[in-house]
């Protein structure tokens, strides 16, 4: 069952996110599924947020890619580490294109039953991606200098 759920979740990002069938989101997910997102509230029900959540990305992010960086699986679970690329060429939360490179990760754990996502928990690095755009400063030590988080791709 692992290498179905984990295919589920490749189909998932392939589809919706790299090729922009965001309709492929009522396929893999249930349509009471509960959604664990940070920085919502209440946990809400049903693939709408998903829709918005990844149009919200595609709009400002046109063309976005996700990569796979793990993948594991075990009994009903699939946890994805899954980082994502492009540069800020749409409209985000009112902040206007840049053109500036970004990426940034986020942590998806799925709970698979029957062939669909039925609850999801999300975990992402909100400031690392607002601090890539330039819309909050970055950390600097106490020598005053800015650590090296990697390069944006």
């Amino acid at each position: 069952m692992s290498d179905e759920n984990k295919a589920l979740v490749r189909r998932l990002y392939a589809e919706s996110l790299n090729r922009g069938d965001l309709t492929v989101i009522d396929q893999v997910y249930a349509p009471d599924v509960e959604l664990h997102f940070p920085g919502v509230p209440e946990d809400p029900y049903g693939p709408v947020p998903v829709h918005q959540l990844f149009r919200m990305m595609r709009d400002a992010f046109p063309g976005v890619q996700a990569s796979i960086e793990d993948l594991v699986a075990e009994g009903d679970k699939v946890v994805a580490r899954v980082a994502f690329h492009r540069p800020h060429d749409g409209q985000l939360i009112g902040i206007s294109p840049q053109a500036r490179p970004s990426s940034w990760t986020r942590i998806d754990i799925f709970r698979i039953h029957r062939g669909r996502i039925v609850e999801q928990w999300a975990d992402r690095d909100d400031l690392g991606a607002l601090q890539q755009l330039g819309i909050v400063p970055p950390h600097v030590d106490t020598s005053g200098q800015v650590p090296n988080r990697g390069t944006a791709r």
